[in-house]
């Protein structure tokens, strides 16, 4: 993490009329130390060159401190510090809720520490960029401000390069100028959407044309955003920064799909029945056992013929409601025989094993389990009852 060039303060004389409210400073304060490991600066120039420079890690960030650096770049603070007031406002309001708005308070968060000139260094992606632009000006600018972001940057001027580097290399964004030599760049990203080892990263256009026809051939080929020369480099990082984020839980999806393809493939071949059903009773999913089990043709068909398990599967509808209070309060289930309807009218015992799926704040999403025909078990066991019963009144009579 680089290190931080403060100008040290004890005095809060030093803010004129630009004052935090005590109670602010102190919130923001004790904000700042808890994420003291995870800050890093924005481009050096915000810091003043006659400070001396402290280690981030040592550093007890203080309000003033801060302050003092944001002098060499905004002459009046006020707006700031009415800005850094309703923000804490927001966040000690969001904070009551405890957990419900976690998104909107980390971005709370997010807007306090930009104020200070700020910024997590988990909201950064570590992600592989490049820049295909042949001119030099715009390559240094970008790839700069890029790099003091913690991003690792690449430049090539042409498309042919490119597109080679792009097949071995896989970065994760792409910022692609459209009127190159040879080239350009609606033709290096339709070759890169036809590529299916590259189809899937983001192509960000960059050019000097902003009219609607070069914007809506940009968005047809396949690119993901469109910024117009000469622009903001806010609004650069900003774009750059909201891709990446979306490219990052694409992957995440993608990975999550490739973890969970062999627990797909033995639920759809186990040989025992397996569901997941909602909390209100329906089927959200099953495997051709149980589908088999129950009559139906297939899961689907059982999916589309069953909208109420309760009222539809179980014989006796008020087992459905025993089974969803034990799961509701024990989170597991063994065992739980129930007599059901199969597809054609007729009755069968079967037994589940069964568990409640819950995320991590404990907010329950579905039930999932397996069910055992128990039929010919039940059988014997009523027949042996029955003789048990017979021999009691034997011994009585005698």
């Amino acid at each position: 993490m680089p290190t931080f060039k403060l100008a040290q303060s004890t005095s809060l004389d030093l803010l004129t009329d630009d004052r935090l409210s005590a109670i602010t400073d102190y919130y923001i304060q004790k904000l700042l130390q808890q994420n003291i490991a995870q800050l890093t600066a924005f481009p050096q120039d915000v810091i003043s060159s006659d400070t001396t420079a402290v280690p981030s890690t040592d550093f007890c960030y203080s309000s003033i401190a801060l302050f003092d650096r944001l002098r060499a770049i905004h002459r009046n603070l006020a707006p700031i510090v009415q800005r850094l007031e309703k923000l804490v406002l927001q966040h000690q309001t969001l904070r009551a809720e405890g957990r419900k708005y976690q998104f909107e308070l980390s971005h709370v968060e997010e807007q306090i520490f930009r104020c200070f000139a700020l910024k997590r260094t988990e909201a950064i992606i570590q992600a592989k960029i490049l820049i295909t632009d042949d001119t030099p000006e715009t390559f240094r600018l970008l790839a700069s401000t890029l790099i003091e972001q913690g991003y690792a940057v690449d430049q090539l001027p042409s498309g042919t390069s490119a597109l080679d580097y792009i097949r071995h290399n896989q970065p994760d964004l792409i910022l692609l100028d459209v009127m190159m030599s040879g080239m350009d760049g609606y033709e290096i990203c339709e070759r890169l959407k036809l590529d299916p080892q590259t189809c899937k990263i983001p192509v960000l256009f960059l050019s000097a044309i902003g009219d609607s026809p070069s914007k809506v051939k940009a968005f047809e080929l396949g690119g993901v955003d469109y910024v117009t020369k000469p622009f903001q480099l806010e609004e650069v990082l900003a774009r750059v920064e909201y891709q990446l984020k979306l490219y990052q839980q694409d992957q995440q999806k993608r990975s999550i799909i490739k973890e969970n393809q062999p627990y797909k493939d033995f639920f759809e071949n186990a040989i025992e029945g397996m569901f997941q059903s909602s909390v209100s009773g329906q089927y959200l999913r099953v495997n051709q056992a149980l589908a088999s089990l129950l009559g139906y043709e297939s899961p689907q068909d059982l999916m589309e013929s069953v909208q109420d398990i309760a009222l539809q599967i179980y014989a006796i509808p008020q087992r459905r409601s025993q089974f969803v209070q034990h799961l509701e309060q024990f989170n597991t289930l063994k065992a739980f025989e129930v007599e059901v309807y199969c597809k054609n009218g007729d009755r069968i015992w079967v037994q589940e094993t069964a568990r409640a799926v819950r995320d991590s704040e404990q907010n329950l999403h579905y039930y999932e389990g397996t069910v055992h025909n128990i039929t010919q078990h039940k059988q014997f066991q009523n027949q042996l009852e029955m003789f048990q019963r017979r021999e009691e009144l034997s011994n009585d009579h005698n």
